[in-house]
C-alpha cells in the first residue's frame, strides 16, 4: 500500500482539476472530457454551476460555447451522471444502457412520476405523435392538448428513457424531439451488457475522482450498496487496475487507478501554482465532502435549500481555492438590473493572508464580475473586517 502525506494528495486532486488550461469551444469540449462530466443545476443566483465549473477551466469561457456543443455541434448531451451532468457525446452507448433500462436506476426527482407511467400512457402517446409530426416542442405547446403540467412530466419521462432528448432551449423553456432525429448519424448507439456498462462506469468515476474510497454512496454512479462497493474495488486491486492508498493522518485507505498512481508520487513535494479561483458549490474538485473535509481539513456545506435562520455562511458561498488550500468563502449575488455583483460576504479561514493572496484574489474576482457582464462590485462585509478596504482598493486600481 502507497502512503502519502496529505499535501501531495492536495496536490494531485487540484492538478487533475486541470484549471484554466483552455480556450475557446474546442477547449471547452476538452474540459468536459478530461473532467468526464459537468454538473447541471438551474439555481441562477449568478451564472448556473456548470457555466461557474467551465469558468475556471477555460480562461475565454463563455455560456454560448457550452450551447453550441449542446444544441448545434452534439459533442456533449445531458443525462445522469454526478446526479445531471453534460456528458461526452462518445460516451453515449453506455448511457443508452441505463436508459434502456431506466426503471433500474434511481432517477433523482423522477421516481414518482416513473411509479405512475402507465397513468400516463395515452398522453405519452400524443407527445410523441405530436414531436414526430411537427418537430421539436416544448411542454408550454401542449397545454391545449394534453396539459402543460402533463406534457411536462411526459417529457421528463421520454428524456429519462432516452426516447427524446433537449433538442434547444429558448429562455427557461426546453424543446425535446425525438432521440433518433438528435444523435450524430455515425454515433454507435448498440446497447452494451449489463458487465461493460458497469465497468465502463466505475472506471469513468474513478477517472472523475482521482481518489475514491468505499463509502461514498455514488461509487461507480451505480446503485451499489457497501458490501458491492469493496467487492468491485477487492476485484480492481487484484487484476491490478487500482492501487490502495494511505493518506498520512486518515484512517480511510483511498483508491487511486494504477495508471495515476505515478502522478499521485509525483505530486509529493511539488507545488501548485498560487492562483485563486472561486469553485462553483457542485465543482468536480469538491463532489467528495467528506473527502475535502479529511484531506483539505475543509468543510463545506451548501447551505441553499437550508432555512435562512440555519445557515452559517449564506445562501450560495463559493469555496475560496488558493493553491492547493481552501482559505475562504465568498457570498456573490448578481444584480441583473443594474449589473452589479453584490458580494454578501467573503470569510477567511485565517486573521491574515499574505498581500499577494489580495491581490490574486481582487483579480479572480473582476474576472468574476467580468464574466457576468457585470460594470461594478459591492462587498457587504468581509473577516476580517479589514480585507474589505483592502479588497476593494486593489479592485479599483485595476479599473
Amino acid at each position: 500500500m502507497q502512503t502519502v502525506s496529505k499535501e501531495a494528495a492536495k496536490n494531485f486532486l487540484v492538478d487533475r482539476q486541470f484549471f484554466l488550461q483552455d480556450v475557446g469551444k474546442d477547449g471547452t469540449l476538452e474540459a468536459i472530457k478530461r473532467l468526464e462530466c459537468v454538473q447541471i443545476d438551474p439555481i441562477k443566483v449568478v451564472h448556473r454551476n456548470h457555466h461557474l465549473v467551465l469558468h475556471n477551466r477555460v480562461s475565454d469561457y463563455k455560456p454560448s460555447y457550452l450551447n453550441t456543443l449542446l444544441y448545434k455541434n452534439r459533442a456533449v448531451f445531458e443525462y445522469w451522471c454526478n446526479e445531471k451532468s453534460i456528458i461526452p457525446m462518445e460516451d453515449f452507448r453506455y448511457f443508452y444502457y441505463h436508459m434502456q433500462h431506466s426503471m433500474e436506476f434511481h432517477s433523482p426527482f423522477y421516481e414518482r412520476l416513473k411509479a405512475r407511467r402507465e397513468e400516463f400512457k395515452e398522453a405519452t402517446r400524443k407527445v410523441v405523435a405530436a414531436i414526430k409530426a411537427h418537430g421539436a416542442l416544448c411542454a408550454q405547446d401542449f397545454r391545449d392538448n394534453v396539459g402543460s403540467k402533463t406534457a411536462n412530466r411526459v417529457l421528463y419521462l421520454l428524456w429519462d428513457s432516452g426516447i427524446a432528448m433537449i433538442d434547444h432551449v429558448e429562455g427557461n423553456r426546453r424543446y425535446y424531439d425525438l432521440s433518433e432525429n438528435i444523435l450524430p448519424k455515425n454515433l454507435d448507439d448498440s446497447v452494451p451488457s449489463k458487465d461493460e456498462h458497469d465497468r465502463f462506469m466505475v472506471e469513468k468515476y474513478i477517472r472523475a475522482y482521482g481518489l475514491v474510497d468505499v463509502r461514498d454512496w455514488r461509487f461507480g454512479w451505480l446503485p451499489l450498496k457497501s458490501v458491492q462497493r469493496k467487492a468491485i474495488t477487492k476485484k480492481m486491486v487484484k487484476d491490478g487496475m487500482l492501487f490502495p492508498v494511505r493518506i498520512e493522518g486518515i484512517k480511510q485507505v483511498y483508491y487511486i487507478l494504477e495508471k495515476h498512481l505515478g502522478d499521485l508520487e509525483a505530486a509529493e513535494g511539488s507545488s501548485i501554482e498560487e492562483k485563486v479561483l472561486l469553485i462553483a458549490p457542485l465543482d468536480n474538485l469538491i463532489w467528495n465532502r467528506r473527502m475535502i473535509s479529511e484531506v483539505f481539513g475543509f468543510d463545506y456545506a451548501w447551505e441553499v435549500y437550508k432555512v435562512p435562520e440555519k445557515r452559517k455562511y449564506g445562501y450560495y458561498v463559493l469555496p475560496i481555492l488558493y493553491g492547493a488550500n481552501f482559505v475562504g468563502r465568498i457570498d456573490p449575488k448578481l444584480d441583473r438590473a443594474n449589473k452589479t455583483m453584490i458580494i454578501n460576504s467573503v470569510l477567511l479561514e485565517k486573521a491574515r493572508l499574505a498581500e499577494s493572496f489580495i491581490v490574486e484574489l481582487a483579480a479572480t474576482l473582476k474576472k468574476f464580475v467580468s464574466f457576468h457582464n457585470a460594470s461594478q462590485v459591492k462587498i457587504m462585509q468581509t473577516k476580517p473586517v479589514e480585507l474589505k478596504k483592502a479588497l476593494l482598493s486593489e479592485i479599483n486600481r485595476l479599473d
